[in-house]
């Protein structure tokens, strides 16, 4: 089994995160550069070995023209280990006005034309593709930290952001040289951000990362899916472990 995390960009001239786990929690692989659709197709096929869930950050079903679909609903009237959330709102009309293309509808597409009877939806036996949501997993997964604000805002000062990234890598030093959980990660995270730019390079590497983990982790066992909305009218996957 291996679990790929995509952070996919919706446009085609940003980077997107890329991380392979293997079902021993070994990280494989682990980048964020400008990827084409046949370039994630080619890391995918080159660490297929016949079951895998594939985790990606951006909408795939998509069959509202307007509006949003009930999965954002869903999730921001939930609360997760307490935290609740906010998401983009996404339909069709938006993406083809502003990018000419649902990239993750695209891309989802394509895998299912290349890997052999994978299926959109959440299943932890057979091959699959789901969308998730890396501000959702560490409120599921990472409750005692969330929230955690790493990612780059306008009106916040870059001080502070990486501040709280520095309190989520903390976290992936301790799941994986304390707990245990995962191996090969803290390795292949470059650390040394020198500015704006190379924060969004580590940010990219950090979401692929929870994209993939997120799927290990109920695979496993040490977390629970919450699935907001449907298959058919779009879905979102949420990794959840619920505290005593």
């Amino acid at each position: 089994m291996k679990f790929i995390g995509i952070d996919l960009a919706w446009t085609y001239k940003n980077e997107t995160g890329l991380c392979v786990l293997d079902a021993s929690g070994q990280v494989e692989y682990l980048d964020s550069k400008v990827y084409s659709n046949k370039e994630i197709l080619d890391v995918i096929k080159q660490h297929y070995t016949g079951h895998l869930t594939i985790a990606i950050d951006a909408p795939l079903v998509v069959p509202n023209e307007g509006g949003s679909r009930g999965a954002e609903g869903e999730m921001m009237r939930a609360t997760i280990n307490g935290q609740r959330l906010r998401a983009f709102n996404a339909n069709r009309n938006y993406f083809t006005k502003v990018f000419g293309d649902i990239r993750g509808e695209t891309l989802m597409h394509m895998i299912q034309n290349e890997i052999p009877g994978i299926q959109i939806g959440f299943n932890k036996t057979e091959s699959s593709i789901v969308e998730t949501f890396p501000t959702g997993i560490i409120s599921g997964l990472f409750p005692e930290i969330a929230p955690v604000k790493y990612k780059r805002k306008p009106k916040t000062a870059f001080d502070e952001t990486m501040t709280e990234m520095g309190r989520l890598l903390t976290r992936f030093n301790k799941i994986e040289h304390e707990e245990k959980i995962i191996s090969g990660l803290i390795s292949r995270i470059d650390h040394e951000v020198t500015g704006k730019k190379s924060h969004k390079h580590l940010e990219d590497k950090v979401d692929a990362f929870l994209c993939a983990f997120a799927m290990y982790s109920i695979y496993k066992g040490c977390a629970s899916e919450e699935i907001f909305g449907t298959v058919d009218k779009g879905f979102i996957v949420i990794p959840v472990i619920h505290n005593e």
